[in-house]
């Protein structure tokens, strides 16, 4: 099946004001492609490159270096009105991303006015049909955003994102504002509209139950580098990189014995991404760590179907 996203070698640095050529690589060589009705899963700590990835693969910020397609065509090809057809992204928060002064059918809408010359008639009637696919009733099309409930505002951010018809969604953290009841109607809904839509999912989160339960490949970043990138099930099942296993075992959702007994880290405190560590940026922490580890970086290797940056796996 054919790739609907791949992203090839993607670099996105900050300049500092330090001295020249100091940055800070908030993504570093990252790689990875998405398939049709696929989720794939970015976790993380934070600081890790995860809301930057978003805003690249968004536009928001501009890429240093490495190249990103949309099937076979190159984003630098495309019109910015052709990449937001194609790619949409709902917010972590749903207040903090909706008008307030816009009701909920002109919050929805607005893309479609925008790139588009349909109606307002035709824009309000697209967009309660949207409501209803969503799980909102399509009377409250004329409310405004805080007379809706946290769950509710999340789904006009997703009838928002859909208006245009996207083949991919990019989930920054999307039911982590909310309770964890309504977490799991979110998940559901977001499920149920990739069965019907044919959606690919970037889901963003630093919640590996969440991942767990809705993403079918895992991507690890630590440091803006991919540290492990596989298949969802055997990424949870036997995870070969120690900072994987560290994630796992925080997260107490493993059978696994080898998480549940893994050795704490060195050193709580993730390196500064403007001084990252020399060789394997994770060896100032990784309690696995040997002389190797600090002589350069590891590459990322295929074990067992699973891509892996690790000398010691």
């Amino acid at each position: 099946m054919e790739n609907v996203l791949t992203v090839k070698n993607l670099k996105t640095y900050y300049p500092v004001n330090k001295g020249p050529n100091k940055f800070v690589k908030a993504l570093d060589d990252l790689s990875f492609s998405i398939k049709k009705n696929q989720t794939i899963g970015i976790v993380g700590e934070s600081g890790c490159g995860k809301s930057t990835l978003a805003k690249t693969l968004m536009g928001l910020e501009k890429r240093t270096g490495g190249e990103i397609y949309f099937g076979d065509k190159s984003f630098d090809d495309i019109s910015s009105k052709e990449r937001y057809g194609n790619i949409q992204m709902v917010f972590q928060d749903p207040l903090d991303s909706l008008n307030p002064r816009k009701k909920a059918w002109e919050i929805i809408a607005d893309p479609l006015l925008i790139n588009s010359n349909v109606s307002k008639d035709e824009a309000l009637k697209k967009a309660k049909e949207l409501m209803e696919l969503v799980g909102l009733r399509p009377e409250g099309a004329h409310k405004y955003p805080h007379m809706f409930s946290g769950g509710q505002r999340q789904r006009l951010g997703i009838a928002r994102a859909l208006i245009l018809n996207p083949k991919v969604l990019i989930l920054d953290e999307p039911v982590s504002a909310l309770d964890v009841s309504i977490q799991a109607q979110i998940l559901n809904l977001l499920k149920d509209l990739q069965k019907k839509m044919g959606l690919s999912y970037i889901f963003i989160s630093h919640d590996l139950s969440v991942v767990n339960y809705i993403a079918d490949e895992i991507l690890v970043m630590y440091l803006g580098k991919v540290s492990e990138y596989g298949p969802a099930e055997k990424v949870f099942k036997a995870p070969q990189h120690p900072y994987t296993k560290t994630l796992l075992k925080s997260a107490h959702i493993s059978n696994n014995d080898e998480i549940k007994n893994f050795p704490k880290l060195k050193d709580a405190e993730l390196p500064s991404p403007l001084n990252p560590p020399n060789g394997c940026s994770f060896h100032t922490r990784c309690p696995l760590a040997t002389e190797e580890c600090e002589k350069g970086l590891p590459n990322l290797d295929n074990k067992d179907g699973v891509q892996v940056r690790c000398i010691l796996s």
